[in-house]
Parts: C-alpha cells; sequence; structure tokens
C-alpha cells in the first residue's frame, strides 16, 4: 500500500492543493514539478533542478513535511518548521513540520515554496558543512587544528 492510500481524505486534499500551486509557480520558471509516490512517502520534485524538494509523509490525520533549507534561514511567521532529526529526512532535509487538518495549509505550502525556490549550490554547500567526523555514539565531532 502506498503512502497516497493511506493517507486520510484532508491529507490528500492539502497535497494535491500544494501540487497544484506549486505547479503554477514552476510553469512561471519553466519548470514542472512532479509528486512521486513511494511505499512510505510523497516527493515533491523538480524537473529542471533534477532534485525533490519536500518529502511528505501523510497518516490520516496530519502530514509531516521535510523540505531543504535550513529553519533559521526560513520566512516562518507561523512558527511551525522544527528542525530535522540526522535520523529522519535522509540527512540532506534540514527542516520539518507537522500540519494537522487544514490548519497550517498555508503556512506550510509558503515553506515548501521556499524550498522549491531555495538555490541547488546553497543547500549542497549547507550539506558539506554539516559534515563530519562521527564518533560510534553518532555525535559530531569537530575537526582538530594543529596548534602552532
Amino acid at each position: 500500500m502506498t503512502a497516497w492510500k493511506r493517507a486520510g481524505r484532508e491529507p490528500r486534499q492539502l497535497i494535491n492543493e500544494w501540487l497544484a500551486s506549486l505547479e503554477r509557480v514552476a510553469e512561471d520558471r519553466g519548470d514542472h514539478v512532479v509528486m512521486r509516490v513511494n511505499r512510505n512517502w510523497i516527493a515533491f520534485r523538480s524537473e529542471n533542478q533534477r532534485r525533490a524538494f519536500a518529502e511528505i509523509r501523510p497518516t490520516r490525520h496530519r502530514v509531516e513535511v521535510f523540505i531543504l533549507p535550513e529553519r533559521r534561514s526560513l520566512s516562518d511567521p507561523a512558527g511551525i518548521a522544527r528542525p530535522s532529526p540526522r535520523t529522519q529526512g535522509w540527512n540532506w532535509f534540514r527542516t520539518k513540520f507537522h500540519v494537522v487538518g487544514n490548519g497550517h495549509g498555508k503556512a506550510a505550502l509558503s515553506l515548501i515554496r521556499q524550498s522549491y525556490e531555495s538555490p541547488p549550490r546553497a543547500v549542497r554547500a549547507q550539506r558539506n558543512l554539516h559534515r563530519g567526523r562521527r564518533s560510534r555514539s553518532g555525535g559530531l565531532h569537530q575537526a582538530r587544528l594543529p596548534a602552532g
């Protein structure tokens, strides 16, 4: 069973509205947004940018969304964005948020659109900045510079 089939009526309606809005934005840029459905998630992908810019995990009553930019670089008046744990979001989606019902549908669309519009190079550079050596316990270590 796919993530789309497991999703409730409201989450499916919300995702369809987001997709339609993003398709209009992409069309103005000569791009096309594709929705890919998998067993566990739904991805919004830009054809021109050749990348997924949002990963969506719907359930019956809510939607969990992962986006590329870090929370601090987003305009988020509703305050729904949170940092994405390293164990979720494939480690390149830096921010996540939840939408219950249609309560924050417009705020969520704004964040997803910001992810679509985020420059691919900046996201890649951001990813490289956050890479480091991991200890066996999973924590990051800072690189040590030689004294002198």
